[in-house]
């Protein structure tokens, strides 16, 4: 148990010292402890949404921000934000990796023990209410966004999402208020 709270602990500050001279050297080291430690650990991070979304993130950015003097395939781009959206999206790896780490291998009492000592009690309660309420939750989005890329779009982009964002916060709230009656 404690090598993976050694190993969280080690990918957490290994952050830290990461800046753009060194951040590939940093990120291969974390990765590679990563798999002796738990590569079950790194599997959520391969899936092709999250690396899609992580690819634009990391060099949609630095099209629109900044002083855009460098070019690729004539394509302007700021060098210096493209430097710092790698340096961020290989720090929310490991911050994702290191997290994932410690959740595969503690239970929720060891947490809630953890956290007690730190004086936030309730944790397993409150853990325990989230994770009834999570499928529900689950549900209701996924509904909600089911509806909203059946429904035509008749007004532009942006009133659209709006729209249908503000239908989904309404049904998550009518939930909760739900969920409150029952446990009264």
């Amino acid at each position: 148990m404690k090598r993976y709270w050694l190993t969280s602990l080690i990918l957490l500050s290994s952050i830290i010292f990461m800046n753009s001279h060194n951040m590939f050297f940093i990120f291969a080291l974390t990765i590679c402890l990563s798999i002796i430690v738990d590569y079950s650990a790194l599997r959520p991070l391969a899936r092709p949404k999250f690396v899609l979304f992580l690819v634009i993130l990391m060099f949609g950015v630095p099209l629109f921000i900044g002083g855009r003097k460098a070019h690729f395939y004539g394509i302007p781009y700021s060098e210096d934000i493209l430097l710092m959206s790698i340096n961020m999206g290989l720090r929310s790896i490991i911050i994702l990796t290191a997290i994932k780490i410690l959740t595969n291998h503690i239970s929720v009492e060891q947490m809630g023990e953890w956290l007690r000592r730190m004086r936030l009690k309730h944790f397993s309660e409150v853990f325990a209410t989230s994770m009834k309420l999570m499928p529900r939750v689950k549900e209701i989005s996924f509904e909600t966004f089911s509806e909203f890329r059946r429904s035509p779009a008749r007004l532009n982009l942006f009133t659209h999402v709006f729209n249908w964002t503000a239908k989904l916060i309404a049904r998550l709230l009518f939930f909760i208020e739900e969920t409150n009656y029952e446990q009264e």
